[in-house]
């Protein structure tokens, strides 16, 4: 019981943060979600929620490296608190027009892409803040009670908008959005102490001009640099989302209506055991955190992930066997995110996180749409039509006609990622790197 009242007193900070963050983006993803229903009824287009989908992938990739300065520079909570109202003032204009049914998918287009460089601002400086508040000790932690708030959002948030959007409408919906909003932003400002950083005291703080800009966008490539391990691995990360999205991330969706008669409760059964593997992870995490040997726990668990949740899911062909090997897949997923976070989080200095954190997330998140985009080519005008009239053996083993070549995808790009790993868990100079890092 003492153990337990030292664990909340050590994170009360954090745990009230982090519920006022989980429960908005459960308000902001039941939004996503009408919106997107929305925006497809009224255009019937793929095209225009791609495009929508850009506009908050895009800036939140690309702004954070030349925002980042400004985070390190700067009070952690005043950022988050005004890229929270920010984003309020964003979801209440989108309310008015629906209100007053004068929504035009530019809107859409245009609050996308505000309140994703809002998003920019207040990711960064919510990662630097949670370093500030919590002891090392429990950064594991940290890290999978996010990775569970996010699997539960995932899983929710697009049953409790169907509810909701039935009885209470869409505007309604945003009315939720805009009270989970402002729940987040009143906790944070009233119950949430973050401690002052060196270079947010103006005494410590460089005078801003170009040269000294400059001088700070390129200490974060340094810094990230300057460690073997955090450099080798963000770009083994990087590496691996591209393969993993030319599968998983783009042909997810496809495969599955494809191999089940274009059956929407299939995918959605597959979708929702995604998430509540993402759920089960995280909660082995809180209950079993890793303490050594974290780099090869990462690359041992990205090998089961890819084994099952990608070479032995593209062997299935019906929904029990897809939902199992989805969900056991995606139970590794957060051990993997919580011990990488682990890792940049005590190696990076905390006044040069902000900077880190925005490099590192550029440049792997950069290579999951150029992977969709060649997946998607790959699958339309080589595997597909390949397997048409595949040869005997792959013919039995991953089926013919339709789903049977993006089927063949999941099972090369889960292949490449398993040896990948392999080749890293017994890489004696990635496990020399971590023990000169500790």
């Amino acid at each position: 019981m003492r153990s337990i009242k030292i664990y909340i007193a050590e994170m009360r900070n954090f745990l009230t943060l982090w519920l006022g963050q989980s429960v908005s983006s459960l308000g902001t993803t039941m939004t996503g979600f009408v919106i997107s229903i929305w925006a497809f009824e009224r255009t019937g287009s793929a095209l225009v929620l791609s495009v929508s989908a850009l506009l908050v992938m895009l800036p939140r990739m690309l702004m954070g490296v030349f925002i980042s300065p400004f985070v390190d520079r700067n009070n952690k909570k005043r950022i988050m608190i005004y890229a929270d109202i920010g984003t309020g003032v964003c979801t209440f204009v989108l309310f008015l027009l629906l209100r007053f049914d004068a929504l035009e998918i530019w809107h859409i287009f245009g609050i996308n892409l505000i309140t994703s460089i809002l998003g920019s601002f207040q990711t960064l400086a919510n990662n630097v803040a949670v370093s500030a508040i919590i002891p090392k000790k429990h950064y594991v932690r940290a890290a999978g009670l996010q990775s569970f708030s996010s699997g539960m959002v995932e899983v929710i948030a697009p049953a409790m908008a169907a509810v909701l959007f039935r009885f209470i409408g869409i505007v309604g919906v945003i009315a939720v959005d805009l009270i989970t909003m402002a729940f987040a932003c009143l906790s944070l400002v009233f119950f949430v102490k973050i401690p002052s950083l060196h270079l947010e005291n103006k005494r410590n703080k460089p005078k801003f001009n170009a040269r000294n800009y400059l001088n700070d966008l390129g200490n974060g490539f340094k810094v990230v640099k300057a460690s073997a391990l955090l450099y080798r691995l963000m770009l083994f990360m990087a590496v691996l989302n591209f393969i993993t999205s030319m599968a998983a991330y783009g042909l997810l969706a496809p495969m599955v209506l494809a191999r089940s008669g274009n059956n929407e409760v299939a995918l959605a059964v597959v979708s929702s055991a995604v998430g509540l593997g993402g759920v089960a992870g995280a909660l082995v995490i809180l209950a079993v955190p890793t303490r050594t040997k974290r780099v090869r726990m990462i690359f041992l668990c990205y090998f089961i992930s890819v084994i099952i949740g990608d070479m032995l899911f593209s062997l299935g062909n019906n929904l029990a066997f897809w939902a199992v090997t989805a969900f056991l897949g995606a139970a590794f997923v957060p051990t993997i995110t919580a011990n990488a976070t682990y890792l940049w989080r005590t190696i990076i200095p905390i006044e040069l996180q902000g900077r880190a954190f925005a490099v590192r997330y550029a440049i792997q998140s950069a290579a999951i749409p150029l992977g969709v985009f060649v997946g998607g080519f790959l699958a339309d005008f080589v595997f597909e039509p390949f397997m048409k009239q595949p040869p005997l053996l792959l013919g039995r083993v991953f089926g013919v006609g339709n789903g049977a070549g993006m089927a063949l995808m999941f099972f090369i790009s889960g292949f490449i990622c398993a040896v990948m790993s392999i080749v890293f868990i017994f890489n004696r100079s990635m496990q020399n790197a971590e023990t000169t890092a500790e």
